[in-house]
C-alpha cells in the first residue's frame, strides 16, 4: 500500500509542476479535460486515484508522456 501512496504523491507533484509550467490554473486544466477544479486539486495533493483514461487526458492536455506524469520518466521515440 505504501508504494501506491508514493506513486499518487509523485503523480500529484508532477501534475502540479507541469500544470504551472504550461500556464494552466487548476480550473482551466479541469475544464480542458472535463473535470472540476477540486478534482485536479485532489490529484495534485495525492488524494485522488485517476483512471487510466484520465491520466491519458491529462498527459494530452499538458503535451507530455503519461509516464512522466506517473513516474517522472520522459520517453524518447
Amino acid at each position: 500500500m505504501a508504494e501506491a501512496k508514493r506513486v499518487q504523491w509523485e503523480f500529484g507533484r508532477n501534475l502540479s509542476a507541469l500544470r504551472k509550467q504550461r500556464g494552466f490554473t487548476q480550473e482551466s486544466l479541469g475544464r480542458r479535460v472535463g473535470v472540476s477544479r477540486t478534482y485536479i486539486n485532489r490529484l495534485e495533493r495525492g488524494r485522488g486515484n485517476p483512471t487510466f483514461v484520465m491520466v491519458m487526458r491529462l498527459a494530452e492536455a499538458l503535451r507530455i508522456d503519461a509516464g512522466f506524469l506517473l513516474f517522472g520518466i520522459r520517453y524518447k521515440d
